[in-house]
């Protein structure tokens, strides 16, 4: 059983065949015995985790189209039944701790209190022009309701669209995509299953499975799916909610407008639908703007669904298509929980941050602290009481 004993000293014994290491960037060492029980082993987990968790067997390898249709239908019985099972009676608990760095900095480093991707200047730009033009279009639909070019519901609902847009940026933008500590570890299951670990060259640290190094983030980002220069940030397992819902956001105010436009242009004969010189201009560069709007939130929403479908982010998918390897793939479809959380159903399109069912499972690592935590929540009985080590030394 994975225990981590931060008051044992490197070469103490225990009369077991125990390995006790220290991992590079870890506050405390942890100790693996490879002679515990199956049964005695647990996952550990962080804010949300829900436990305990046993690792599951590989899955049978299947086809990209009946991948798809698995997860089709994992979405209509998620709709249809309840989160959790009222009858499972199995005890769960929550990890309230919260080990982010408390600093007011920000960066991308482990000890940056606010996550800012700050090495990409030509990102800021870009990040800051998605900002102009969506102000812009909502400036333009005030003034063609306040002059009854359209309707005031109409503008209306179109400015909450893209107010909820904006917000969906900025939380993709300044959210941790997912960045794996230098104190990551490998989860209990990855080690039962006896699956291939790697390193990262550039962290020198532990490397997830499906996680890549970002150059400009200088960052290993678990489960990441690209780097995104119009979110001047990553995206990854822990900031895809916000991202999907900023395409969605995006894409449903695209078509509201060209809707608008298209029913002003063709079908409104009255006076009211003859515009000034100068919003005349405005909506002529709008309509540019909501075409390539549209053009392009269709074609990234596309590929984010196919990703989620099939379990292969945007990286591995060329990775994959260069090696014609594409068809041989044995990813699972990312369950919509590991994307919007286990909250519930009204807080999906908001963007507001998710509490994952199995945090570990999610990000594929897991800390010598979280495991401290979790032992000292088995061992006292999860009522917090005190503990003692392997060693009878109070933990």
């Amino acid at each position: 059983m994975m225990q981590a004993s931060p008051s044992t000293p490197p070469g103490a014994s225990n009369g077991f065949n125990t390995r006790q290491r220290q991992r590079v960037g870890g506050d405390v060492p942890y100790r693996d015995d490879p002679n515990a029980p199956i049964s005695s082993r647990y996952e550990s987990f962080t804010y949300g985790g829900l436990g305990p968790a046993m690792p599951s067997e590989k899955s049978k390898k299947l086809s990209v189209t009946r991948r798809c249709w698995n997860t089709a239908s994992d979405v209509c019985r998620c709709i249809c039944s309840a989160h959790h099972n009222p009858h499972d009676e199995t005890l769960y608990y929550e990890d309230h701790f919260n080990d982010m760095s408390w600093s007011c900095n920000t960066g991308t480093a482990d000890d940056a209190g606010i996550w800012l991707n700050q090495n990409d200047p030509a990102g800021s730009i870009m990040s800051f022009i998605v900002w102009l033009l969506i102000l812009y279009s909502q400036i333009t639909m005030t003034f063609l309701a306040q002059s009854h070019g359209i309707s005031s519901i109409l503008s209306l609902t179109y400015c909450i669209l893209a107010s909820l847009a904006l917000a969906c940026h900025l939380k993709t933008s300044l959210t941790d995509p997912g960045s794996v500590p230098q104190s990551a570890i490998p989860t209990e299951a990855q080690r039962m299953l006896h699956s291939k670990l790697s390193m990262c060259s550039q962290c020198q640290s532990f490397k997830p499975p499906h996680s890549h190094h970002c150059r400009i983030c200088n960052r290993c980002i678990s489960r990441m799916d690209h780097h995104c220069p119009w979110m001047n940030n990553c995206v990854g397992a822990a900031n895809m909610k916000h991202f999907l819902l900023f395409l969605i956001y995006t894409w449903s105010s695209s078509v509201l407008c060209l809707l608008l436009f298209g029913w002003n242009y063709f079908f409104c004969a009255d006076e009211q639908c003859v515009f000034s010189i100068v919003l005349t201009q405005m909506v002529r560069i709008m309509t540019v703007l909501c075409i390539g709007a549209f053009l392009f939130t269709s074609s990234m929403l596309m590929n984010v669904v196919y990703g989620i479908m099939t379990g292969i982010g945007t990286i591995d998918r060329l990775k994959k298509k260069a090696n014609n390897t594409l068809g041989d793939s044995e990813e699972e479809a990312i369950p919509l929980e590991h994307i919007f959380g286990i909250g519930a159903y009204w807080t999906w399109p908001l963007p507001v941050d998710p509490v994952f069912p199995d945090y570990d499972l999610v990000m594929g690592y897991s800390t010598p602290q979280r495991l401290l935590r979790e032992q000292m929540r088995i061992g006292g009985g999860m009522d917090g009481s005190s503990v003692a080590d392997s060693y009878g030394m109070p933990v």
